[in-house]
């Protein structure tokens, strides 16, 4: 069941991943643009890819 259960955590990562990377290369001029602000980084890639890590960004468990 313990590896069921990793394998599934696994995939999900995965395609969180794949978003992000997908939605970066769309667009990836104005990513890398100076315009494109650094903390924008942080709400559109940083916090949804350390969620998909199953971090606790956001403190939620307190």
């Amino acid at each position: 069941m313990y590896q069921k259960t990793q394998m599934s955590d696994i995939d999900s990562f995965r395609e969180k991943l794949h978003t992000l990377i997908t939605k970066f290369e769309k667009d990836k001029t104005h990513y890398l643009s100076k315009g494109y602000p650094e903390a924008q980084v942080r709400i559109d890639f940083l916090n949804p890819f350390f969620k998909a890590l199953g971090w606790d960004i956001e403190n939620k468990a307190q």
